[in-house]
């Protein structure tokens, strides 16, 4: 039997129709309105890429700063538009000039294109820049440290602290000078792999090691040269001195303490200090995308002592057989400006406070005293801007000590105010356990260019 529809189903099927239309249209309206209005998702998106690209644009900008170092008007770019600095065409002292071959690194960079093929960006970026230093020489400066002054005669100074920096007409080498400059202070010490070798200078206790670490090598294959502390390493601005009498029973541990040496003139030295606690301190100085900081080697304090005899300012005996003419020993007698510590013997070392300021001469003792003075605080033991490489404190090194089979020893240097200075002059080797301490005994720390 057919069947047939009534109007009135008819009726309600138009009007769903029409109904569904109209929710139809609304929901388009929305849709459209949610993808392309003011808020919309596409809107959106594009504020988002906006922010993205913003925020990249702003991170390249910082990685450039980082990259380069100091903003151009402390450190000028070392571009093509540095002069050459030779023989030939020497430039003016403290000016900043080209850098020398191998001097630049470089990083590569990884960048997306817009049809998605990557393309590498290579971008050069130096840890150092080049100053002329008179005689159409260039020494490399660290970003973040400043030439002050000297030669590669009479040595060259640089510190960490813009205030130092060189200024024409002023000559801030002169003894006048040390308590005068802010930051750490650092000599470069020119030299080349060949001569940058160990020496057995004849006087030491026991076996060391002959050879030197190929890691040492690195950076005077590529600058020619190292920076070693002005001045031995001065007790951290954070640690007091001690105000009481110290006994030196070999394990005083009053200043196994960890902190940042000071490289600067007047200060206490670090003393009482073992050789643990001398490398993980050397090594706080510096640490940072220019350069790194370390306790001075057995090699490294071998070639400085013979830059000092090449340049003529103190002859082998002076080195290897007494060092009394420029060294503060127990026997000796010089002139000094600043603070000192006056040590007596009995039983033990019995070491006393620093006290005031003074000047004088330091006295001339018997076996059985000595007198410990601040960092510089005598002219008499500057050698090419370098003090105190000669008495005063002794000075742990990295270098091995073979003295016994058991248990770690490490060499040290130069003597101090403790002995007498053609016993122990500048060049002896002696040694002591990682883990001993001694009121003559403390470190100097180098600068390596990253």
């Amino acid at each position: 039997m057919k069947k047939f529809k009534s109007k009135k189903e008819k009726g309600i099927t138009l009007v769903a129709l029409v109904v569904t239309i109209v929710v139809l249209i609304i929901l388009s309206t929305v849709s459209i309105n949610t993808m392309f209005g003011d808020n919309g998702i596409i809107s959106k998106a594009k504020k988002t890429k906006e922010v993205f690209e913003n925020s990249k644009a702003s991170e390249d900008e910082s990685l450039a700063k980082l990259l380069n170092g100091f903003e151009s008007e402390d450190i000028p770019d070392s571009g093509d538009v540095l002069p050459d600095n030779s023989s030939t065409n020497p430039q003016p002292v403290g000016t900043e000039v080209k850098l020398k071959d191998g001097w630049g690194t470089e990083t590569v960079k990884h960048i997306k294109t817009s049809d998605g093929e990557e393309a590498t960006e290579i971008t050069k970026v130096s840890t150092v820049y080049a100053v002329s230093v008179g005689g159409g020489e260039t020494v490399p400066v660290p970003k973040n440290f400043y030439y002050v002054g000297g030669n590669l005669s009479t040595g060259v100074i640089i510190s960490d602290n813009k205030d130092d920096k060189y200024e024409a007409g002023k000559d801030k080498t002169t003894y006048d000078y040390t308590t005068s400059l802010k930051g750490n202070q650092f000599v470069w010490v020119p030299c080349d792999t060949s001569n940058y070798v160990k020496k057995s200078w004849g006087k030491q206790n026991a076996e060391w090691d002959t050879t030197t670490p190929k890691p040492e090598l690195t950076q005077i294959e590529k600058y020619g040269g190292f920076y070693v502390g002005r001045y031995e390493a001065g007790l951290a601005s954070n640690i007091k001195e001690f105000s009481t009498n110290q006994t030196h029973t070999g394990s005083n541990q009053i200043y196994n303490l960890d902190g940042v040496p000071q490289s600067k003139a007047g200060i206490v030295p670090w003393d009482f200090i073992d050789w643990t606690h001398a490398k993980a301190n050397a090594e706080r100085m510096y640490n940072n995308s220019y350069v790194s900081s370390g306790l001075i080697t057995g090699t490294q304090w071998d070639v400085i002592l013979n830059t000092l005899i090449n340049k003529k300012l103190l002859t082998l005996a002076d080195i290897s057989t007494d060092s009394n003419t420029w060294g503060n020993y127990m026997n000796t007698s010089i002139a000094y400006n600043g603070r000192l510590s006056k040590s007596t013997y009995s039983s033990n070392w019995i070491t006393q406070p620093f006290g005031t300021s003074t000047s004088g001469k330091t006295t001339s003792y018997s076996s059985n005293n000595g007198e410990l003075l601040t960092t510089g605080a005598s002219s008499v033991t500057e050698k090419y801007h370098i003090f105190d490489l000669a008495g005063n404190v002794w000075e742990w090194t990295e270098e091995d000590s073979h003295y016994a089979t058991s248990g770690q020893y490490r060499v040290f240097r130069g003597g101090s105010y403790l002995d007498a200075s053609s016993a122990y002059p500048a060049c002896y080797r002696n040694c002591g356990s990682v883990s001993y301490t001694s009121p003559g005994l403390g470190f100097r720390a180098v600068l390596y260019i990253k």
